[in-house]
């Protein structure tokens, strides 16, 4: 090291190999007898007075260096003393006017080690064990992290590898090595001064003693270890040698407890190896170099000692190198709020009618501009507008109302998710494009010769067979696109509710961006509402989409539209009508589902739970359905369900039969957000980071993502007819040169959540339009969106979630005969 300080113009007054003057010794006044460490100061003295040395490279000096662990301590603390006693004084070298600023920070380069010491080796001891012990981790671990890391770690290695003679290596080594093994020592004489200065004290010291110590080279001493140490000393009741013994331990203990979590359970609930587990042993081992070397010091100086210094030299760069490649295989974790942007253009993509010429996705144009329902007075009215329901060209009221629903509750329940990655308008132009549609599909004001006619409610817009038979962009579609629409005569009350309960919810979303136009909404929702409660029955039997969406109850969706209703209004009537149709649909409709667990457009009994547990706190009222809500987030979380109504793949995605599709998953972890917010008592943190690891499933924590246009390994293949056209200069839209080619999708569909993957956590990216684990829908993303504009909203991340699972808790569950799966572990504290 000195060599190359020399070079930079330092003066270093070594005791090993420096020759002076008198003349510059007796202007400077000869040795400082105000420090401890004179020859540190002589040096500055020097310096200030524009004097200059030369590095002499050879030793003029050999044995005065103390081999005594007592005196190295000794004398390594009165280096300390001597250099902080000159900082905290007027001769402090920052402060030297005649040293340039460069010397200046020279000069105290060796004092702020020793500030940092005090600080940076307990903490590289205590991280790794409070992380895998007690399930603290103070640290994130991400890609800035593993650049720093790397770059700290190539720093210092060329630094201390820099030498014209690999036998240099290993001294140089050794100063990383001191580093951890006088930290205590230095720590104690840090705050000795510390405290000295203060009480304007003298700084004292003790002598070292360097008379050189036998080597331990003796034939039979070098091979007695169950002798006391030999190379220790009196340590006059000092605690510098059992802290290192304590150091040691900390580490050792740390490495058995890491092991033990990755062989007892070597996958995460993702499926992922854990890295940061073997980060974090790694870490350990490297910690326990400079104790055992220490410890070997005790017994043993000779040979022996020379070779374990050679193999922990190779060990802790080994080691080393190890963790910084753990560093970067440790997932990193995701922008929630870009996420939720993205999942926002699905919705873009779907759009209907004429779209605005500035989107994310330029690839679609204006399309289903002549749809269209002829009224029963004759007239033809336009239904221009709406989503396409999935990769085809169906416009479905019954499952855009419901979509419509979804995110209209996350951008009133969540908003600041929303604000937070600014994505407010985003959100609300979304909702509104659903509700537009919606509004224009339900038409109450028909007449005909100045008398009202019965209004009707569009509930398809276009024809099943035809699109299954045309392949192509919705831009080109020349076809007749038939309207079937709900009326008197043909009752569907089940959809015009979910239609009603669309509009109210999007009334209550917006109301602060735009008061008039909610109103508008609310109104067209209270007149939906009664139509609802008139013509009572299933559109399935009229419409037919309803064999492929199909419906077996309708009071569920009354009650809906009424609590949708009462949240917008807070007229009590809205919320007597929501708990009469409640009872019904539970007393009339409960057994015909097959999962009551399941919730979605065809069963939202869980989403009145929550709503009106919600609607009624602080009353006898809420106990009931908070109880519900408790039943339905218990059976999500635990992976050991005895129902069967929902279980767990080996990767642990939670999944509810008979389904198990990746939408029933994302509208729980909805839910779940939802429910913990203010309705569920306690452990918010619980139930957030299981809906954090069900999204992040989706979103790669697998292996793969299941959102397309986002992640390394994003879906491909979707069949989706506009996003699998190649454009009109490379070939006609075609079956063979859309469907059934094996190339991906010609254009970038972003956002949409797939079916996924099957209960082995398989998945095939194909375009087989019969495959419902590989398309897109907005049932399928509405949930997915809505879920994360919760965790956006509580910032819910990979490191906030990792926290409270250590080693403690962890037996803590095998004592009481619990899994400890992921999905369990948060099922306890529910």
């Amino acid at each position: 090291m000195l060599p190359g300080t020399d070079a930079l113009g330092y003066i270093a007054c070594t005791g090993t190999n420096f020759c002076l003057r008198c003349a510059p010794l007796a202007d400077c006044g000869f040795f400082p007898t105000w420090t401890i460490t004179e020859d540190y100061a002589l040096g500055m003295i020097l310096k200030a007075k524009h004097y200059k040395a030369g590095y002499l490279n050879e030793y003029l000096a050999i044995g005065e260096a103390p081999e005594e662990i007592r005196n190295i301590f000794r004398q390594r603390s009165r280096w300390c003393k001597g250099q902080m006693q000159v900082l905290f004084s007027r001769a402090c070298p920052l402060f030297d006017t005649g040293l340039t600023i460069g010397m200046r920070l020279l000069y105290t380069s060796v004092t702020w080690s020793y500030i940092t010491n005090t600080f940076a080796v307990p903490c590289a001891v205590l991280v790794p064990f409070v992380a895998l012990v007690f399930g603290v981790y103070p640290l994130v671990l991400n890609r800035e992290f593993a650049l720093a890391a790397t770059l700290y770690f190539s720093a210092s290695t060329l630094v201390t590898s820099y030498c014209t003679n690999r036998k240099h290596i290993k001294p140089l080594w050794f100063c990383i090595v001191s580093c951890h093994l006088l930290w205590f020592t230095f720590t104690k004489a840090l705050v000795n001064v510390l405290i000295r200065k203060i009480t304007k004290r003298k700084v004292v010291f003790k002598s070292t003693k360097k008379k050189g110590e036998d080597d331990g080279r003796g034939a039979k001493a070098a091979r007695r270890w169950c002798r006391p140490p030999a190379n220790v000393g009196d340590m006059e009741g000092t605690l510098d040698a059992w802290i290192l013994v304590v150091s040691f331990s900390f580490s050792f203990i740390t490495a058995v407890v890491g092991l033990f979590q990755i062989i007892d359970k070597p996958f995460t609930a993702q499926g992922d190896f854990k890295f940061y587990l073997m980060l974090s042993v790694f870490w350990a081992v490297y910690n326990m170099i400079p104790p055992s070397l220490f410890i070997f010091y005790c017994y043993q100086k000779g040979h022996l000692f020379e070779d374990f210094c050679s193999f922990c030299l190779t060990l802790s760069y080994l080691v080393a190198m190890a963790g910084i490649l753990c560093t970067w295989l440790v997932p990193d974790d995701y922008n929630m709020s870009q996420v939720l942007n993205v999942s926002l253009q699905f919705f873009e993509a779907q759009r209907s009618g004429k779209v605005p010429r500035i989107s994310n996705t330029p690839w679609r144009g204006n399309s289903g501009l002549w749809d269209s329902v002829l009224l029963p007075n004759g007239k033809n009215y336009s239904l221009l507008g709406g989503w396409y329901d999935d990769g085809g060209m169906l416009k479905l009221s019954y499952t855009t109302a419901f979509t419509t629903t979804m995110l209209s509750w996350a951008y009133w329940e969540f908003k600041q998710g929303y604000k937070v990655g600014g994505n407010s308008d985003f959100g609300a132009n979304t909702i509104r494009w659903g509700a537009d549609y919606l509004m224009k599909a339900s038409v109450t004001n028909i007449s005909a010769n100045g008398a009202a006619m019965q209004p009707i409610v569009v509930a398809q817009v276009g024809d099943m067979t035809k699109d299954r038979a045309y392949w192509g962009s919705p831009e080109k579609y020349m076809g007749a696109r038939p309207a079937t629409y709900l009326s008197a005569a043909r009752p569907g009350g089940d959809a015009v509710a979910m239609v009603s309960a669309a509009l109210a919810s999007a009334a209550v979303a917006i109301q602060d961006e735009s008061l008039q136009v909610a109103d508008v909404y609310l109104q067209k929702a209270i007149s939906l509402y009664a139509l609802s409660q008139r013509w009572r029955g299933y559109y399935a039997k009229y419409v037919e989409s309803g064999k492929t969406y199909p419906s077996v109850s309708m009071y569920d969706d009354m009650a809906y539209a009424a609590v949708w209703i009462y949240w917008a209004t807070g007229d009590e009537n809205y919320l007597n009508d929501a708990l009469v149709l409640y009872d019904q649909t539970t007393s009339s409709e409960g057994h015909i589902n097959p999962n009551p667990f399941m919730f979605n457009y065809e069963n939202v009994v869980p989403a009145l739970d929550l709503l009106l547990a919600k609607a009624l706190k602080g009353t006898p009222e809420q106990k009931f359905f908070k109880d519900n809500v408790k039943t339905f987030v218990k059976t999500w979380m635990n992976t050991k369900s005895s129902t069967g109504d929902i279980y767990y793949t080996k990767k642990s995605l939670a999944k509810a039969y008979p389904y198990g599709t990746l939408q029933h998953t994302a509208n729980a972890a909805f839910y779940v957000l939802s429910a913990a917010k203010d309705v569920l008592d306690s452990k918010f943190m619980l139930y957030a980071c299981w809906s954090r690891n069900q999204i992040g499933y989706m979103l790669g924590d697998a292996g793969r993502s299941y959102v397309t246009g986002y992640g390394a390994v994003s879906p491909q293949k979707t069949p989706h007819k506009a996003g699998s056209c190649p454009p009109p200069d490379v070939a006609d839209c075609t079956w063979e040169s859309a469907y059934y080619t094996t190339d991906p999708n010609y254009n970038p569909l972003r956002g949409a959540l797939v079916g996924g993957p099957d209960d082995d956590d398989a998945w095939s990216d194909d375009r087989d339009m019969n495959n419902p684990a590989n398309s897109v829908s907005l049932l399928n993303t509405a949930g997915f969106s809505a879920a994360l504009a919760g965790l956006v909203n509580f910032d819910i991340n990979m490191a906030k979630c990792q926290q409270g699972n250590g080693f403690i808790q962890t037996m803590a569950l095998k004592v009481k005969g619990t899994p400890d799966a992921a999905g369990q572990r948060w099922w306890e504290g529910v």
